[in-house]
């Protein structure tokens, strides 16, 4: 995983897989301590994701 410091904060890409369907997520805020984490869901439905 490559972590890239923007304004101070560490950013990722996150790639997710639903039935050999892939997205990748851009610019996604990469915080371990965190209770929840939000997504745009629009995303998610182009592979099939429904949230």
């Amino acid at each position: 995983m490559k972590i890239k410091l923007q304004n101070g904060l560490p950013i990722v890409s996150l790639t997710l897989t639903q039935s050999y369907q892939s997205i990748v997520l851009h610019n996604v805020l990469f915080d371990s301590s965190c209770a929840e984490t939000v997504f745009d869901t629009d995303a998610f439905n182009a592979i099939g994701i429904h949230i």
